[in-house]
């Protein structure tokens, strides 16, 4: 609706400008970036989507091949250190002596063949293949045929890696291996090994879990190892599907990423990576229906919720913007009504319809209230001060009852502070420290002055009324509820760790913080101070004194940190008060 037959506008003129600026804007920036950039992000976020499962592929695949190259490569080369080894018995042995013979009878090869290692069979064989034999299995005539061809082979001098074997007697897949034995540049027999490929369908079987598939392949596509147990042994031909068959085609390096539909019509994203030598192919497929499953969720999302919020931002701009006139001019009534109100702020804005009215009533409000909190905190700082000086006077008025206490309470409640500092206690719980040490006299009102101010020792009856001093003052200050946190400290500054203080024979952490501080600040005054039975000690003596008590009468962690105090120069005795009598 339009605004600008408001019968209370202060500006009508300068509604339709509102208006229109805040359509114009609302559907700007809600409209256009959100089209825009919900079709950049949907082809960005496919296009990473896509390569990233394309990368998982490919390292998948690439992690098998690896594998089995590394296998092949560290078996090799310990065949190699055997055929070494042949060469060195031949040399040491004495003129005649057969070496392969030799190893036949010492076998010393058997300890190649343990449970952990990937021979299966070993054998070192001269080139009538006669020598040293050491298996774990037997042998079928396939691994028989390939252990004659990797003989010829390395009498020519040329290592050899045969074709896939598996063993059905023992339920493995395994490869044969051989070496040559030369000797002054004459290939004399071989190193034979029958190489377990046990570990490499391990993890062919870890990586097909879920929805990948994972495979093994040789240049006829036959499948010599798959992630599905029944289909490894089956080993069927794959060269129909298109990645195996592009693989049969391919170069012997070339790694292939495609996608492609198998027989089973189901659209495939798949990548092959060669091994090599053998001459076999890592394969590892995904559905593409589940590779870039959330790539058509997001499209959906995208497409459902950019159309909800397209439709909600038009919605919402006609309505708020036709709507905006009135509530800001409403609002701007309000804030001259509390001009005196709870806001803090300032707006700048140059601007001459309503919100510009409403940002100059703003900063009104927020100059009251600037002038106001001042006031509050000047009056709620005189208050402290106040009260501060009342309890400090309070104190000097009870140490005015002796006169050899004059001045006690201050320096208790500055030694308590000392302390607190050293323990980094809270402020909260430094204040009502300070306001306890200096009331933790207090009691002493209730106590007849014969008694405080008697010159010599108490007889046990004066003691045990002058006991009751710290129950007379927190009963005294129990009466003001603003008080209530500062009583622990006055009530039980007498207890002793060790237990047997008094008013209540507390101990340990029983004992009040505030309690265990002041107890500290009170004995250290007292003996640094001159008194009717005793003068003022040096400062050394009272501190080792104070350190003795650890355990006992005092909290060993209040004692270390009244030691720290002292030794940093928070607590300093006042000389002149020493020595007064």
């Amino acid at each position: 609706m339009s605004t600008s037959h408001e019968p209370d506008a202060a500006n009508p003129s300068h509604r339709p400008r509102l208006l229109w600026t805040l359509i114009g804007a609302m559907v700007l920036v809600g409209l256009l970036p959100l089209v825009v950039s919900h079709y950049f992000l949907i082809g960005i976020n496919r296009e990473s989507l896509e390569t990233l499962e394309k990368k998982y592929l490919t390292r998948s695949a690439v992690g098998i091949a690896d594998d089995i190259q590394n296998l092949l490569s560290s078996n090799t080369e310990q065949l190699t250190k055997i055929a070494g080894s042949m060469r060195v018995i031949k040399t040491a042995l004495p003129a005649g002596v057969d070496p392969f013979t030799h190893a036949a009878q010492s076998g010393w090869i058997t300890d190649y063949v343990t449970p952990d290692s990937d021979f299966l069979v070993l054998r070192v064989v001269d080139a009538n293949g006669n020598g040293a034999e050491a298996k774990s299995t037997s042998l079928d005539a396939a691994v028989l045929g390939e252990l004659k061809l990797s003989l010829q082979a390395a009498l020519q001098g040329q290592p050899y890696i045969g074709t896939f074997q598996y063993l059905a007697t023992i339920n493995q897949p395994a490869v044969v291996v051989a070496v040559p034995v030369t000797d002054g540049g004459k290939n004399i027999g071989a190193v034979q090994a029958l190489v377990s490929l046990h570990r490499i369908a391990e993890r062919i079987r870890d990586e097909g879990k879920g929805d990948v598939t994972a495979f093994l392949v040789d240049r006829d596509g036959r499948v010599l190892l798959h992630s599905e147990p029944s289909i490894a042994i089956e080993r069927p031909n794959y060269s129909s599907l298109k990645i195996v068959a592009d693989f049969k085609k391919a170069p012997l390096q070339a790694r292939l990423t495609e996608s492609y539909v198998d027989p089973d019509h189901r659209p495939m994203l798949a990548t092959v990576t060669p091994v090599g030598r053998p001459d076999w192919g890592a394969v590892v497929q995904k559905p593409e229906a589940l590779a870039f499953a959330s790539v058509s969720r997001m499209i959906r999302a995208t497409i459902e919720w950019g159309g909800i919020a397209l439709l909600l931002s038009i919605v919402a701009a006609s309505i708020f913007a036709s709507g905006i006139s009135r509530p800001i001019r409403i609002l701007a009534d309000r804030t001259r009504e509390i001009a005196a109100g709870n806001y803090q702020q300032r707006v700048q804005l140059r601007t001459h319809n309503e919100i510009g009215e409403l940002a100059e009533n703003f900063n009104i409000m927020s100059g009251a209230i600037e002038v106001a909190v001042e006031q509050l905190k000047k009056a709620a700082h005189e208050n402290h001060l106040l009260f501060i000086n009342s309890v400090r006077m309070l104190a000097a008025a009870i140490d005015a009852k002796d006169p050899y206490t004059r001045g006690h309470s201050e320096r208790v409640a500055r030694y308590s502070i000392a302390i607190g500092k050293n323990m980094s206690l809270p402020d909260k719980e430094m204040r009502n420290l300070r306001i306890s040490a200096l009331l933790h006299d207090v009691g002493k009102i209730g106590i007849d002055d014969r008694i405080l101010r008697k010159p010599g020792a108490l007889s046990d009856d004066e003691f045990e009324v002058m006991k009751q001093h710290p129950a007379k003052g927190a009963a005294i200050m129990s009466g003001v509820a603003q008080l209530i946190d500062i009583i622990p400290g006055m009530k039980y500054h007498h207890e002793k760790w060790s237990g047997g203080g008094y008013p209540e024979g507390l101990d340990g952490p029983d004992i009040p913080m505030q309690a265990r501080i002041v107890a500290i600040a009170d004995t250290f005054d007292a003996m640094t101070t001159n008194r009717p039975y005793q003068k003022a000690m040096e400062l050394t003596y009272v501190v080792d004194k104070i350190k003795s008590f650890a355990g006992t009468r005092f909290d060993p962690q209040v004692v270390d940190a009244f030691v720290q105090a002292v030794k940093r120069g928070d607590i300093q005795t006042d000389e002149p008060v020493r020595g007064a009598a």
